[in-house]
This record gives C-alpha cells, sequence and structure tokens, in this order.
C-alpha cells in the first residue's frame, strides 16, 4: 500500500466515525423530540391546575418566592415519604406488597404499550369500514360532479374529512408513545433517562425479574429498628437545621407559617413549584435539541463537503442514508 493509499484510508476511517457521530446525534435528537412532547403535554397540564387554583385562592405571593418554597415543601414531603417507606418495608402477601406488585405491572403494560405503539397494527372494524364508506362516497361525489354539475366536487373535502379523522383517530405513534409514557410516570416507578427502543426494551426486561421475583415472594424484610436501617438512611432521617431555618425564612417573607402549609395554601405552593419545573425541563430539553441539530448539521456539511471533494455530486447527499451510501461506494 503507498503512502497515499495510506492517507485515504485514514481519511476514509475518520470520516465514517463522523458518520456514526452524525447518526447518533441523529438518534438522539429523535428521541428528545418525542420527550419534548410529552414534557409540553405535562407543562400545559400543570399550568392549567396552577390556573385553577390560583383564581380559586387569590394568593398574594410572588410566584417566585412561591416556587422557592413549594420545592423545599415537595423535598421536605418526598424525605418523610421515603423514611416511612425504609422504615417499614412490607412482608410477603402484605398490603404494601400487593401495591407494589401492582406498580410494577402497570409499569411494565405502559413499557409495553409504548414499544407497540411503532408496530404496524390490523386495521380494527371501525377503520375498514370508514376505508369502505370513503370509496364509496368518493366514487358517488366524483359521478355527481360528471352527471350534474362540477360543483359537487367541493362535497369531497366535506366527505373526506370527518371520515379520514376517523380512519386515522387514535392511530398516531407520537401521541401513543405520550400516553404510556406518562401512564408509566404515574405508576410511581423511577423513569427512564433516555426513552429509545433500547432503553425502554431494557427496563421492561428489569421489571419482568422484578415481577417474578415478586410472585415467588421474594420479599425484603421488615425492618422494626431503627438501627437496622442503612447508615445513608439514618442520615437523611435528621434534616439539615439549615435548610429548615431557610424555610421558615422563606415562610415569614411571604408571611406564611408551618401550618398554613398543610392546607390548600400548600397545594397551590406546590403547583407552582410544579409548573417551574416542568416549564425548565421542557425547556431543557428543547435547548438540547437544537444544540445537537447544530451539532448534526456540522457533522453532514463536512462529510458532504468530503464527499464532494471525491467526485460525489452534492445532489446525491441529501439525507444520512445518502452519506452511507457514498462513504460504501468510496471503500
Amino acid at each position: 500500500m503507498t503512502d497515499v493509499e495510506s492517507h485515504q484510508g485514514e481519511a476514509l476511517a475518520g470520516q465514517r466515525q463522523r458518520l456514526r457521530s452524525l447518526q447518533s446525534c441523529e438518534d438522539r435528537i429523535k428521541a428528545l423530540r418525542e420527550q419534548e412532547c410529552d414534557l409540553e403535554v405535562e407543562h400545559i397540564a400543570a399550568e392549567a391546575a396552577l390556573a385553577n387554583a390560583t383564581k380559586r385562592l387569590r394568593p398574594e405571593i410572588e410566584l417566585p418566592l412561591a416556587a422557592r418554597i413549594g420545592r423545599m415543601l415537595e423535598q421536605r414531603r418526598a424525605l418523610a415519604e421515603g423514611l416511612s417507606e425504609r422504615n417499614v418495608a412490607p412482608g410477603p402477601g402484605s398490603t404494601g406488597d400487593t401495591r407494589q406488585k401492582d406498580r410494577l405491572r402497570s409499569g411494565r403494560a405502559a413499557l409495553q404499550a409504548w414499544l407497540n405503539a411503532s408496530q404496524p397494527q390490523e386495521p380494527t372494524p371501525v377503520a375498514r369500514a370508514a376505508k369502505i364508506t370513503l370509496l364509496i362516497a368518493t366514487i358517488a361525489t366524483v359521478w355527481a360532479a360528471v352527471a350534474i354539475h362540477l360543483a359537487f366536487l367541493l362535497l369531497l373535502a366535506v366527505v373526506i374529512g370527518p371520515v379520514s379523522f376517523a380512519m386515522g383517530r387514535g392511530q398516531d405513534t407520537q401521541w401513543k408513545r405520550v400516553g404510556a409514557r406518562r401512564r408509566f410516570g404515574a405508576s410511581g416507578l423511577a423513569d427512564i433517562p433516555v426513552w429509545d427502543d433500547e432503553s425502554v426494551a431494557a427496563r421492561l426486561a428489569e421489571l419482568d425479574k422484578l415481577i417474578a421475583n415478586t410472585d415467588r415472594g421474594s420479599a425484603p424484610a421488615r425492618l422494626d429498628s431503627p438501627d437496622e436501617l442503612p447508615a445513608d438512611t439514618q442520615a437523611a432521617s435528621h434534616p439539615a437545621s439549615e435548610d429548615e431555618g431557610q424555610l421558615e425564612s422563606l415562610l415569614e417573607s411571604a408571611g406564611l407559617t408551618m401550618d398554613a402549609t398543610k392546607g390548600d395554601m400548600g397545594g397551590w405552593l406546590r403547583l407552582v413549584a410544579g409548573e417551574k419545573r416542568s416549564l425548565e425541563s421542557l425547556q431543557r430539553v428543547k435547548n438540547e435539541r437544537l444544540r445537537l441539530r447544530a451539532e448534526a448539521s456540522e457533522y453532514r456539511e463536512q462529510l458532504q463537503a468530503y464527499l464532494q471533494s471525491q467526485g460525489v455530486k452534492p445532489t446525491q447527499l441529501q439525507d444520512t442514508a445518502a452519506i452511507a451510501e457514498g462513504l460504501d461506494r468510496l471503500s
């Protein structure tokens, strides 16, 4: 192999690595788009809940301050609930054990629905009937336009629109996955960092194992004594005094007491925190998707420039598959 051929081989290997980076970016962008869609739904729901509560209570507290208090109240509640679950772990056959089984099965069903959303499905009786209706209505309308008056063609929009809606209703993969993901979140199980086919399938396999172990009766032992708690739990059982002091200071600034946060006001404060958190999550995903799109665009331009320098026409490099094919031809 000559030095020129060696250099060309190294250059081609570098471009193949760049192509893999581009494909990785595109996969991540697709996953983030689905996550963004889910977060948009979540934020709309959080906004609506907050608006209703605000209209009812009419609190005179600035939203940034309310959000800080609400977030600290959420952390306080999560800590208390976590300690409660660890102090009394359910034994076999207990109510807690049954509840855990229900959570696992509910989460598993949601993950399976998420995976199934992208699979082609047999048309339902409603969809089949809609197709037949659409065909008959179209033929009749066209006949009337030819035999009577061309104005009958305007009826096609009236006929096709509702029937097409009936055919496609509930069939959109993206919205099915949004619903499945929200059902998984409602199960109370830990969220999946990246919602793609591989990660969801892996979590599904984990849940299958957990369900099988639970059915065999392998439940955690009861923890009756605080001394039996893990060291990190014992440390967390005493909230930092500075956090408590900060919460009391924020409540004083808002003209509230700790007792006032146990009723509707506490619920409103947590709604403010929830709306702010959902907006931050949505914006974070949007920013990451924009960053990845810019990165993918840079990779694509570099690959296209390389292939063009090797004699590949620009019109043949419109997408990633074409770029990959171009590199294959060069090799």
